[in-house]
């Protein structure tokens, strides 16, 4: 995969990250990956006054989401299924940033994140190493998330424990009705494009998950298939439609 490489430091952790990915270097190319003193950060060169993005598990967003969410009312927590006595094995198909991920296994869930684009799995990667150092959060967190690096396409040949839950969130759909994306995703959506195939990734997911499969999906749009739908959770911006597995 090539991208732009921006050296700021030199850090042997993120120089092995950049070769474990098989990263190139690409001078002409508009993204760029920028190595600084502990982190990769993804940095858009077309627009140099976007902030560039940088997966901090400890960030202070993080730490105000896990302790404001209220597990009985929050919609991520009902479609998931998390009780008092029950916190099921997750499988998060399409990791991305990771952040519903994050909060999940904050809950305590153990969930295994497959990303398939190696250059979003080395900022995850990045990420994660940071918080398993982190004292306040890296003793939960090295227990209970995890990531590979493989196209979730693979899950069935890959060995690994079949989850209770497969948690799918694919590339939103673009929306005429709707404002601009965050600018976040705005540069995801340069970096990796439109999802097609997402359908026949819950296909998949519904022969493996044993309890159920989470679809999150904004509002305004369409289910990811046609077949039945067990239940949905609504939000106000978006909504999990949750599948049986077949």
């Amino acid at each position: 995969m090539k991208i732009h490489l921006s050296f700021k430091f030199q850090n042997k952790r993120l120089e092995n990250l950049i070769k474990q990915f098989n990263l190139k270097h690409d001078e002409n190319c508009s993204i760029s990956l920028i190595i600084n003193s502990d982190s990769l950060e993804l940095y858009n060169r077309e627009n140099y006054k976007q902030k560039p993005i940088k997966i901090d598990f400890t960030s202070k967003k993080n730490n105000y989401r896990c302790f404001s969410i209220r597990k009985k009312s929050d919609i991520l927590v009902k479609a998931i299924g998390i009780r008092k006595t029950y916190y099921p094995f997750i499988l998060d198909a399409t990791a991305g940033l990771g952040n519903d991920a994050f909060i999940l296994s904050f809950l305590g869930c153990k969930v295994l994140m497959i990303e398939r684009h190696p250059i979003v799995a080395a900022l995850l990667k990045d990420g994660l190493q940071r918080g398993y150092r982190d004292q306040k959060i890296g003793f939960w967190l090295r227990k209970r998330l995890h990531l590979i690096f493989n196209d979730s396409f693979n899950i069935l040949k890959m060995n690994v424990l079949k989850p209770d839950v497969i948690y799918l969130d694919p590339m939103y759909p673009i929306s005429k009705k709707t404002s601009l994306p965050k600018k976040n995703m705005q540069i995801f959506r340069k970096l990796i494009g439109q999802d097609y195939d997402s359908n026949n990734l819950l296909k998949i997911s519904r022969k493996l998950a044993k309890k159920r499969i989470v679809v999150k999906r904004p509002s305004y749009a369409e289910p990811l298939s046609t077949d039945k739908i067990n239940f949905t959770v609504v939000g106000k911006k978006h909504r999990f439609d949750v599948y049986s597995p077949f």
